[in-house]
């Protein structure tokens, strides 16, 4: 079952990345340029990926039915936390080593867990959607607040309210509001098939725009080895050990299977891409944290389906 599950996993992995090699390709042509790519990034991030979320939150998302939903927030508010507290052991206080420290902790919850989770768990996909634009809630103030000040490798880094109030962020917010307040139920059908049909276009635009986004890396300045092992020891060895400890422990297989993969996709896959974007915009070593995120996303190549594969084995 381990190879199988193994080769399942892999296989998906690998076309996620060979669509996101193909958009390097083109962007270190420059067929695609930086202006591409903030263009694709800021309509994915304020239109598609919005829509997708009402969609799947007012059409998957049953208070009643699934109440429980709480712990999808919490496991988000956890996953930051452990990495948080496992890299700042290894990495100290050194100033310099605090963006490292940031991309131990915070992963890439959406544009490649969504992509995964989508041929993976291709029957499952709506309902996987949905707990990971949950987890997002608690995830996303963490690393827009602590995760920003690391990343910048300031403490004077200036943390903005503007800054946790993101479309996606506002778009879940409504759709439960709206399930919750019974209103879901008034939205016209054609207006939930318009959504559905402008979401759709977030699974494959997130692949285009993570390899754009790493083809513009650049593995001159690579960091210490020292600490792309500590980075790589708590992104995908420790933290996903500690969630399959856990979770086993408390039996959560047998009533939260879907739960249960999600989290050791979600706490195996590599760094968040927002990462980048903070370091770019607030200030940093941008060539270390990208050179480190370049190594990170080749790692979980193999951690990802090697993690998943182990689960589903021993407790599948």
């Amino acid at each position: 079952m381990f190879f199988s599950t193994f080769t399942t996993v892999f296989s998906a992995v690998f076309q996620v990345f060979i669509i996101s090699a193909a958009a390097g390709v083109l962007v270190r042509t420059k067929i695609i340029s930086q202006a591409h790519i903030q263009g694709l990034s800021s309509v994915t991030v304020n239109v598609f990926l919005p829509c997708l979320i009402v969609v799947k939150t007012v059409t998957q998302f049953d208070p009643s039915g699934f109440t429980l939903w709480w712990i999808l927030p919490l496991a988000g508010v956890l996953i930051a936390v452990t990495g948080l507290v496992m890299a700042g052991l290894l990495f100290g206080t050194k100033p310099e080593k605090q963006p490292f420290i940031s991309m131990a902790s915070f992963q890439n919850a959406v544009y490649i867990v969504l992509p995964i989770g989508q041929l993976v768990f291709p029957d499952q996909f709506d309902r996987l959607a949905l707990y990971c634009f949950l987890l997002i809630l608690g995830q996303s103030p963490i690393m827009w607040s602590v995760g920003k000040v690391l990343v910048s490798g300031s403490r004077d880094a200036t943390v903005m309210w503007k800054d946790f109030v993101t479309p996606p962020l506002v778009a879940t917010l409504t759709a439960i509001f709206l399930v919750v307040s019974g209103t879901a139920e008034l939205l016209p059908q054609t207006l939930l098939s318009s959504l559905d049909l402008l979401g759709q276009a977030t699974v494959p635009l997130a692949v285009f725009i993570l390899g754009a986004t790493l083809g513009s890396i650049s593995l001159k300045d690579m960091p210490p080895l020292q600490d792309v092992f500590r980075v790589t020891g708590v992104k995908f060895v420790l933290v996903p050990a500690t969630a399959f400890a856990v979770m086993y422990g408390l039996g959560l297989y047998q009533s939260l299977p879907l739960f249960c993969s999600l989290m050791i996709l979600q706490t195996s896959s590599p760094p968040a891409t927002n990462l980048i974007l903070m370091v770019r915009n607030y200030g940093g070593n941008t060539r270390a944290v990208a050179s480190m995120m370049l190594l990170q996303y080749l790692v979980c190549i193999i951690a990802m389906p090697l993690w998943l594969s182990l689960w589903q084995t021993v407790a599948g």
